[in-house]
């Protein structure tokens, strides 16, 4: 099991760096927190019964208060799932999926999990999820 500490470079899309650090580094299972903040940011909510999601637009600089999600594979690549809280400058604060951002400064701990790798599949409501069950 391997733990990594990374700060993303500035100006770098949050996600599209995640998803190539990951596979430079063989990650193929993982639990990620990141903080930090962001120049611009597009987040989003899911509607399940449209079965899409509805973009956010955030078009200002927002503190990356919180950072939570994992690596899994979609079709054999790592694939960044990432939820976020962020911060705008009068202290209310947005959040929902995240489905892009360009990074001011981002600290971010991947921790590598033990066992097979986890394939996102389809499932109901037009979502990809793990074939896991407890």
């Amino acid at each position: 099991m391997r733990s990594f500490l990374v700060r993303i470079p500035e100006d770098s899309e949050f996600l599209e760096y995640l998803r190539e650090y990951a596979k430079k580094h063989g990650i193929q299972k993982a639990a990620v927190m990141a903080i930090g903040g962001f120049k611009e940011a597009t987040i989003s909510y899911y509607d399940i019964h449209e079965q899409r999601y509805i973009p956010i637009e955030v078009r200002e600089r927002v503190e990356l208060l919180s950072a939570v999600g994992n690596i899994s594979l979609v079709d054999g690549e790592p694939f960044p799932h990432i939820h976020v809280v962020l911060g705008r400058r009068d202290g209310s604060t947005l959040g929902g999926h995240l489905l892009r951002a360009i990074v001011l400064l981002a600290e971010v701990y991947i921790q590598e999990l033990p066992g097979p790798p986890l394939e996102r599949k389809p499932w109901k409501y037009g979502l990809k999820a793990w074939d896991v069950e407890m």
